[in-house]
């Protein structure tokens, strides 16, 4: 009977081939038990799921049934892309009511099997992805595992640290927090005032942020306001003495406990003053201006110094960097970097500057240069995967990480 059964079932399946009734029959068998049955109809539906996502009942079918089926295994190389394809297009078909589940379906989809050019090309650049901060963690996990190798992700994972991202080109008061040992992304509390193109440094846990713009052509800020990480329910206080200039499009950066900001625009002209906080007395003072007016550049400190990278200093994307010693207060030019840079980011690893990304008047930049402080030469290092301008970068534990742009 069984054996009979199962000769109709795949007669059934060959003749009027439909995905919906594939299910049904699936759907049936298991209710009453019928295991060969349910087997057949697995086995015929692995062997077909591209065209089963392919089709136009594929598109009527209930939540449930997609999971189902983007859970079947398939010996099809490319069946991952397939079911990238098909849980968007479900999605799409309803997308008001069906939103919700996607991030659900989007789990069950192996992107360890995603080829770069897929991931980069399709993927990163599909709204339903971008806009789910879970999408984005699986993105990222699923990166890490397969670039970095499953023992050195381990140890990755082992980490505690949390890096937030704040700010930025858009005028919002958002905080987002990523976690390097969870590899998950989560919200913190939204800043008081929306900036646009501020900046912050993490002093001993208290995280000031400073300066920015209501908008494009709106009021430029010198207030601050600060984020105490000690606290168990951490919040923004505002009662922080303001910096002495309004800044937008500014750099800053931590040197021997005090809070350094250099350069930026304050409505009128882009500027070369800088400025100097003590977080212990509460105090804001004057430092030399810069040789250079800077807006949209890097500031970095190291061995004591801090370095000023790129920028505009007008309607001029520069090359030129210098540095300024706090033990004679002066600015002085080292070796220009080989390519202009406005928008950058920067940071410092073993004794070496990196600058990042950026644009340089033409176009947006993947490449990477690092200046060395012991031989006062810049060379080219590895590019970037994605052209980036205006985005982060910091080290954790000796990997580096670049975000947004």
């Amino acid at each position: 009977m069984i054996h009979s059964l199962k000769e109709y079932c795949k007669k059934f399946f060959k003749a009027s081939f439909n995905g919906e009734n594939c299910l049904k029959i699936r759907s049936y068998s298991n209710r009453y038990n019928m295991g060969d049955l349910v087997q057949t109809a697995e086995t015929f539906i692995s062997k077909n799921l591209g065209a089963v996502l392919k089709s136009a009942e594929f598109l009527q079918f209930g939540v449930d049934d997609v999971k189902v089926l983007l859970k079947l295994e398939s010996e099809q190389d490319s069946i991952d892309e397939d079911k990238y394809k098909s849980v968007v297009s479900w999605t799409k078909h309803d997308k008001d009511r069906r939103r919700k589940h996607f991030s659900d379906l989007f789990r069950l989809i192996q992107l360890e099997n995603l080829s770069n050019e897929f991931l980069n090309d399709v993927v990163h650049k599909e709204e339903l992805v971008g806009s789910s901060l879970e999408c984005a963690n699986l993105i990222i996990t699923a990166t890490l595992s397969r670039l970095l190798g499953a023992q050195v992700y381990k140890k990755m994972k082992g980490q505690s640290d949390e890096i937030l991202i704040i700010g930025g080109q858009d005028y919002e008061r958002s905080v987002a927090k990523f976690n390097t040992k969870t590899i998950q992304w989560s919200n913190m509390p939204d800043t008081n005032i929306a900036r646009m193109w501020p900046s912050a440094v993490n002093s001993n846990q208290q995280i000031l942020l400073m300066g920015g713009a209501e908008g494009w052509n709106g009021t430029y800020y010198n207030s601050v306001e600060m984020l105490d990480l000690n606290d168990e329910n951490p919040k923004w206080e505002s009662n922080l003495p303001s910096m002495g200039e309004k800044r937008y499009g500014f750099a800053s950066t931590l040197l021997d406990g005090l809070v350094y900001c250099a350069g930026g625009y304050n409505g009128i002209d882009r500027l070369s003053s800088c400025e100097s906080y003590n977080p212990e007395e509460r105090k804001w003072s004057s430092i030399r201006n810069m040789n250079k007016k800077r807006t949209y550049h890097a500031l970095v400190s190291a061995r004591g110094l801090l370095y000023a990278l790129g920028g505009r200093d007008g309607n001029c994307t520069t090359n030129t960097a210098e540095f300024y010693d706090p033990r004679n207060g002066k600015w002085e030019y080292i070796p220009p970097m080989k390519t202009c840079r406005y928008e950058l980011t920067a940071f410092v690893l073993n004794n070496e500057i990196y600058a990042i990304g950026g644009h340089d008047s033409s176009n947006r930049l993947s490449s990477v240069e690092k200046y060395n402080l012991d031989t006062k030469t810049w060379i080219d290092v590895l590019s970037m995967n994605e052209e980036r301008c205006g985005g982060s970068a910091c080290v954790v534990d000796g990997l580096i990480w670049v975000f947004g742009g």
